[in-house]
């Protein structure tokens, strides 16, 4: 493995959903759904799922640290799960569906007990947080047909997502409906015109580069009909180059203010 490149390990339900979230990542280079945390060599799904076998279902993450910190990482898992559920995730119950951070040195442990704790007291949530933070010790990818299930099956992903019940979850705990991204390019002007405003504002914002993301590149694509840079995402409003009055409009800000 290249020395830039790490691995970090998450348990977090239904690996179908786990998945998208941190392949989306800026700095994330593969996200690989599997099993983890068990003894047996080489354990199948059927094993996994009878909840015998030790094994979560995981996802392993294989990242940039210059580009991505383990912090973003920690913070892209506690917003994709119910963190004070102790018997499963949503629909799923079961040992197997038990979520967890699989720490691969003492640097992560560190970092996951912090950010456990940061959470705990930060009052989001009236119950514990029951996660638990174990050591790393086997990780084996799960079979073709769990992989990128979103791409490969996304009616059945959606529809899974919501039925579940993690959709809405998600939704009514974090208010992703003002989320802010902005889609730049190296050496872009209105980007940065964008960006400066934004942080004039202090509207909290990530950056994603679309000239290295080739998935945010078509997503940008697909949403807009438009290639170029800057573009603004405000939840679901897509925005093409710099438009201060469209942006005001959507994050409620007063003209002058």
């Amino acid at each position: 493995m290249d020395n830039k490149q790490m691995k970090a390990t998450f348990a977090g339900g239904c690996f179908w959903c786990m998945q998208p979230p941190f392949r989306m990542t800026d700095g994330v280079i593969d996200s690989v759904a599997g099993y983890a945390g068990g003894t047996k060599p080489n354990p199948t799904y059927d094993e996994v799922s009878s909840g015998s076998t030790g094994y979560l279902e995981a996802v392993q993450v294989t990242y940039d640290p210059e580009k991505v910190t383990y912090e973003k990482l920690l913070d892209v898992f506690w917003r994709q799960i119910d963190p004070t559920d102790s018997d499963g995730q949503f629909a799923d119950k079961g040992s197997q569906y038990h979520t967890a951070i699989f720490y691969h040195d003492e640097e992560q442990k560190r970092i996951a007990e912090n950010s456990k704790k940061k959470l705990n007291d930060s009052g989001k949530f009236n119950k514990p947080v029951a996660t638990e933070i174990r050591q790393y010790t086997t990780f084996y990818p799960a079979e073709d047909y769990h992989q990128d299930y979103d791409r490969k099956n996304p009616g059945r992903y959606k529809e899974y997502k919501i039925l579940s019940g993690r959709e809405g979850f998600i939704d009514k705990t974090w208010d992703e409906s003002q989320e802010v991204r902005v889609y730049a390019t190296p050496g872009c002007s209105g980007c940065r015109a964008v960006k400066e405003y934004l942080t004039s504002k202090n509207v909290k914002f990530v950056e994603i580069n679309m000239a290295a993301d080739e998935e945010a590149r078509n997503l940008v694509i697909e949403k807009t009909g438009h290639i170029g840079s800057p573009v603004v995402q405000i939840g679901n409003e897509f925005i093409i180059g710099f438009d201060r009055k469209k942006m005001e409009t959507l994050l409620k800000i007063i003209p002058g203010k």
